[in-house]
């Protein structure tokens, strides 16, 4: 007799903190979950999770949310399977940032919970390689983020909508308006670039984010106000619109810090638009597939990559194409959602994990408290 489906739980951070990346990384999930016999069974709280009484499995999306601890360890005790997914919140320079705050609670709560996890799930080799440093590496499992949207290229009707002429370079920054992601580094970068070629440049801005970060950024504009060219600020901009940014631009800048995995690349990519990023995500292949530039998040080395691009980077319809066919082909749903499926069935089929390792110092809390 076959094994009865488990009920899949997701426990989630507040909304105002999944906006982005997490809530379209959910709801990737959900979307092919529909598509087979498991149950999902969104905002779980825990007493959704006792009310069960088959096999399930609750995936936490996100760190540092006690409430998440409280209902880990509720599991850990009654032996309920569950995977972990940091959505990038332990990358190096995310553990960085106010690592003060962060490191009380890690040692309280988070390690137990990350450690009692069937798996903690990475989005890129890259994330792998991190959490390999808080828990073993065998406990890491790595699948990456997928398409959501059926949308493709439409570079033309894009920018008539846009109303960008043909005539320029459209440059597109969308994202967070975050230190992190790095948008000072570029202004500086476009601002160092030769009169020539910024004469038919125009560099569009769609994002939003603390007001001390938005005036480092006018000031810098100011600064450089001779040097730069046109700049749009359109902030923040969801759903179906966004994508006419992507669609019309003539290449996507993310100049960011670190990624976990940078799913505005991949949307970008799915439209079939080139990149230009940083050693800090996980899309340096796109060198190889000849669809992006890689550069290190400083002045000088974004005004090298940007030289590069607007003096030798041919980039024609049918690039666009390819570029956008050979995305949906290894990041589709219809690739990336068995993987879930697979991972939640392994999960629940396999001895209990959930006793919990904390006697095992992490590589980079001993190092960090100088145990080495």
């Amino acid at each position: 007799m076959d094994e009865p489906h488990p009920h899949i739980f997701f426990a989630e951070p507040p909304p105002e903190e999944a906006k982005g990346g997490i809530d379209l990384a959910m709801r990737t999930i959900e979307l092919y979950l529909d598509r087979t016999d498991l149950s999902l069974t969104r905002k779980a709280s825990l007493k959704d999770i006792k009310s069960v009484t088959g096999p399930c499995l609750v995936h936490f999306h996100g760190l540092w949310q006690i409430t998440h601890g409280w209902m880990g360890r509720w599991c850990r005790a009654h032996d309920i399977p569950y995977v972990v997914s940091p959505h990038g919140m332990l990358e190096p320079w995310a553990w960085a940032h106010k690592k003060w705050k962060k490191w009380p609670y890690y040692l309280l709560v988070e390690r137990r919970h990350l450690q009692g996890a069937g798996r903690v799930l990475a989005t890129s080799d890259l994330e792998a390689q991190n959490l390999a440093e808080f828990v073993p590496a065998d406990q890491v499992h790595t699948i990456p983020l997928a398409l959501t949207e059926d949308v493709g290229p439409n570079c033309a009707a894009a920018r008539a909508q846009r109303g960008w002429p043909s005539d320029e370079t459209v440059l597109v920054y969308l994202s967070r308006l975050h230190e992190k992601k790095g948008m000072h580094e570029l202004l500086k970068g476009v601002a160092a670039l030769p009169a020539e070629q910024t004469e038919s440049l125009r560099l569009v801005v769609v994002g939003d984010g603390p007001s001390e970060y938005r005036e480092r950024l006018r000031r810098i504009e100011d600064e450089h106000n001779e040097q730069l060219p046109r700049i749009d600020w359109e902030g923040a901009v969801w759903g179906e619109e966004k994508w006419t940014y992507l669609q019309g631009a003539d290449l996507f800048c993310l100049p960011t810090h670190s990624e976990n995995f940078g799913l505005v690349v991949l949307e970008a990519c799915q439209v079939g638009t080139p990149v230009l990023t940083t050693p800090g995500t996980p899309w340096q292949f796109l060198e190889d597939w000849n669809s992006g530039l890689i550069a290190e998040p400083d002045p000088e080395s974004l005004r090298s990559a940007l030289d590069t691009y607007l003096s030798s980077f041919g980039w024609t319809t049918e690039d666009r194409h390819r570029l956008a066919g050979r995305t949906r082909d290894r990041f589709g749903l219809s690739t990336v959602g068995p993987q879930y499926v697979d991972l939640y069935q392994t999960v629940v089929q396999e001895p209990s994990r959930r006793a919990g390792r904390v006697g095992d110092s992490s590589a980079r809390m001993e190092r960090d408290l100088g145990l080495e």
